[in-house]
């Protein structure tokens, strides 16, 4: 065996046609550093679906859009070489149950070791194993964004647990005063506000698990967040579970949460950096955060565990597909978007206006930049050590987003030149909090181990 192997973890894949035909050059050379690794890791942040089976339906409560691929994008994967896939996201049950089942079939079709969601709480939670020619390598997955319904139940001696995803909820932590502003407003809006000790939760009338859960803790200059003990305890036990039977193990947290010190997209919330801090001491070779679409967050190192607090999407959705209704009343303003034969593409160009557009009549208030795509991203490439199991280097490859066919739109590129010197620029000003020091060389970024 090689002293040491290669691990590659990505972003989100948002995939909606087939890559495995894209032989777009710049496309071809981002894809071949998965396919060259020996270990490969993505992130499906969608629901994979043909619009058929019992229960396949878009959810009550969607994010932007209600997202899907179709179910073959599980053998993409495995083309790519992927071996472990993540699925707890907030999008995990855009399509409900069925979407659920289904993505979760069409990923065992495929031979693909999958941990995030499932059919209970245990099933989600659990980590999933691939072993490959280098050793066996697991994967723990969870995510802090999630519609109320799609966390995943325990099952009970005496009652049927429920499908969903992994959750890592958390705790806004908050002074005295905001704390009462806070309950003075929820009483005068007619929610429901229940406290206990120094917490308190915040609901509406007949949802009392529908709950924002705040603690008050004096002398706090700002709000904050910590993570929920409960969840935290259970996804450590999976990672110590997973480093205790598997040679390397990656913890992942999907986070759509920014930091409200500055408002700002880009910023870190607290009880992320307590999960990953805590992943990384439980046993975790390297910490994935990812889902903020910033598109990037910084990096640290703890103890020597990398810890990426977002890399970036690696896949953005191409063709734009159906939406249930509640796409056309969530965004459409003129009275023929909520029509049922609203045109689609009229309904996303008020969506996409609506999200701070020339023409828009709406602003994004919080945060401050909105979701961004500039300048770009990175995929991470690790090289890890064959004896430990370590991760003794870290190398970034600048990338953007295809624009050059509709075809390929969305898929990723390698970039170069001034490009790929702003992605580096930026991400070292994000990773500079954290101590974390940033080298470039020939088109490639590294942070010492």
């Amino acid at each position: 065996m090689p002293s040491a192997y290669r691990l590659v973890v990505t972003g989100d894949v948002i995939m909606n046609s087939r890559v495995s035909v894209c032989r777009e050059p710049e496309v071809v050379a981002a894809l071949d550093i998965v396919r060259g690794a020996d270990v490969a890791h993505a992130h499906l942040e969608i629901p994979l679906h043909d619009f058929g089976g019992a229960d396949v339906f878009g959810a009550a409560e969607g994010a932007l859009s209600w997202m899907r691929g179709p179910t073959y994008v599980a053998q993409e994967l495995r083309t790519l070489g992927v071996d472990l896939v993540s699925t707890a996201s907030n999008h995990s049950l855009d399509y409900s149950y069925g979407g659920l089942r289904s993505t979760l079939a069409a990923l065992d079709a495929a031979g693909l070791a999958h941990a995030g969601s499932g059919h209970d709480l245990a099933a989600a939670r659990a980590p999933a194993f691939a072993d490959t020619e280098v050793g066996r390598v697991a994967l723990v997955s969870a995510t802090a964004s999630f519609p109320p319904f799609a966390r995943a139940g325990a099952t009970r001696t005496d009652a049927a647990g429920r499908p969903g995803v992994n959750p890592q909820r958390y705790v806004h932590l908050v002074d005295r005063a905001t704390a009462d502003s806070i309950t003075n407003v929820a009483g005068k809006l007619g929610l429901w506000v229940v406290g206990e000790g120094d917490e308190f939760v915040v609901h509406p009338p007949g949802l009392h698990n529908s709950i924002r859960r705040f603690r008050t803790v004096e002398g706090m200059t700002h709000p904050d967040t910590a993570c929920d003990a409960v969840d935290l305890a259970g996804n450590l036990n999976a990672i110590r579970y997973a480093a205790a039977v598997a040679d390397l193990v990656i913890a992942h947290l999907h986070v759509q949460e920014w930091d409200g010190h500055d408002g700002r997209m880009s910023s870190t919330p607290a009880f992320a950096h307590e999960f990953a801090r805590k992943a990384a001491d439980a046993g975790a070779a390297i910490v994935l955060v990812q889902g903020s679409h910033a598109p990037m967050r910084g990096i640290e190192v703890r103890d020597g565990v990398p810890i990426l607090y977002d890399p970036g999407p690696l896949f953005r959705l191409g063709r734009r597909e159906t939406q249930p209704q509640d796409f056309y009343d969530r965004w459409g303003n003129p009275e023929h978007l909520r029509s049922f034969d609203a045109n689609l593409l009229d309904a996303y160009g008020a969506r996409d206006t609506a999200l701070g557009g020339e023409r828009s009549g709406k602003r994004v208030l919080s945060p401050l930049e909105g979701n961004a795509h500039e300048p770009g991203f990175v995929l991470p490439d690790c090289e890890v050590d064959s004896a430990s199991h370590r991760v003794t280097r870290l190398r970034l490859h600048p990338m953007s987003w295809s624009a050059t066919t509709r075809g390929s739109g969305g898929f990723p590129i390698r970039l170069s030149g001034d490009r790929s010197d702003d992605v580096f620029e930026r991400l070292a000003q994000l990773s500079a909090p954290y101590g974390t020091r940033l080298t470039f060389s020939n088109g490639v970024g590294e942070v010492a181990i």
